[in-house]
């Protein structure tokens, strides 16, 4: 039976077409106050090795910027080119570039590097931004944020490709620019992050690009609803609607002993949550937004058990192969083309690195 909201919006849901499903790691939180930024430079580094050896697709690298949640990822660009050399055939992707803080030129120049740099393992996701704050480097972009990085993606594809485009100079004069070096690749497969809006799934289809998302207050039932959005969208514009592709973030712990694998989770888990929900209050808060005001403490604890309770149970990929198989199933039977595994979430670094081979019995299943 159709849901409602598929209803509503006159989409008939698809049946999945594609067999298989890729995995990636994301890099995008880690807010550990016990371990140095170079201790988390090197697990990272650590983790990235181990997806190039073991053939997971890619490595997603944020933008985050003066907050402690995330920080250590100001600038992406310079994060991949330190991982590059020490990897072979790894793609690295953005999750994302913050659009409207950037000249177009100035992001297809580094990228465009990094191209080069990799032999062409570069493909680009690209978000509006979202905190106040980060918004220092680009003050007039704030409140225009979504038309903005709209706007400068298709400019950006066109730098990409070598084409010339006009840009305001000095002395009110334009200037036509070509950026170099050249990349590789003569076209950018684009990401574009979508957290909840049907019509950020409707808008990424309609121009063609793959879509990055979270499991962010709704569950697989409700992401399936707005892939089949995606995927119409898509087939509407003339363009094959399952060679998109749909790229979900899950947290994942996967190991032996679930009892072991709750206990290594629990507790960062419930940090990162409080740590991401501090930061979407403060930025609704410089942001002016109605009914933003702080949490009281034990009405925060409460939100805090639920929301681990739900995404550890029905939102990441935590526990044995077994348990694991099951998420990835339900997500491939939502749409779900590839899963990135977020691991730097708080978790013991040991502990992580001891499970990833229990990550790659699950991800073996699935070649």
């Amino acid at each position: 039976m159709q849901s409602s909201l598929e209803s509503l919006l006159g989409v008939q849901p698809r049946v999945p077409s594609k067999a298989k499903i890729a995995f990636s790691f994301l890099f995008f939180s880690d807010v550990r106050e016990d371990v140095s930024n170079a201790e988390k430079y090197h697990f990272m580094r650590d983790v990235t090795m181990f997806a190039d050896r073991e053939g997971f697709e890619a490595v997603y690298i944020p933008e985050r910027h003066f907050s402690e949640f995330g920080s250590i990822y100001a600038n992406p660009a310079i994060m991949a080119s330190y991982l590059i050399p020490q990897t072979s055939r790894i793609r690295f992707r953005t999750a994302g570039v913050s659009v409207p803080l950037h000249h177009p030129a100035e992001v297809v120049e580094n990228w465009a590097m990094n191209d080069v740099l990799s032999g062409g393992r570069v493909d680009l996701g690209f978000g509006s931004g979202w905190n106040f704050d980060d918004f220092v480097l680009a003050p007039g972009a704030y409140d225009d944020r979504r038309a903005v990085c709209h706007d400068r993606i298709p400019i950006i594809q066109q730098l990409w490709r070598g084409e010339a485009v006009t840009f305001p100079g000095p002395q009110g004069k334009t200037v036509p620019i070509r950026v170099f070096p050249r990349p590789v690749q003569p076209e950018l497969k684009v990401w574009m992050l979508v957290a909840q809006s049907v019509e950020g799934f409707r808008y990424a289809g309609q121009q063609g690009y793959n879509v990055f998302t979270m499991l962010y207050g709704y569950n697989l039932e409700a992401l399936k609803t707005k892939i089949d959005v995606y995927r119409h969208a898509r087939e509407e514009a003339g363009l094959r609607p399952n060679d998109g592709v749909v790229t979900l973030m899950l947290h994942t712990m996967i190991d032996a002993d679930p009892v072991a694998v709750e206990r290594a989770v629990e507790q960062p888990f419930k940090r990162y949550i409080k740590a991401a929900l501090k930061a979407h209050v403060k930025a609704a808060q410089d942001a002016k937004v109605e009914r933003a005001a702080d949490l009281g403490e034990a009405e925060e604890e409460k939100m805090l058990a639920y929301a681990y309770q739900r995404y550890a149970r029905t939102g990441a990929l935590f526990g044995t192969v077994k348990q694991g198989a099951s998420m990835v199933d339900e997500a491939m039977a939502a749409g779900v083309d590839e899963i990135a595994c977020l691991v730097d979430f708080g978790v013991d670094y040991q502990a992580v690195k001891e499970a990833l081979p229990h990550l790659k019995q699950l991800v073996a299943m699935y070649r």
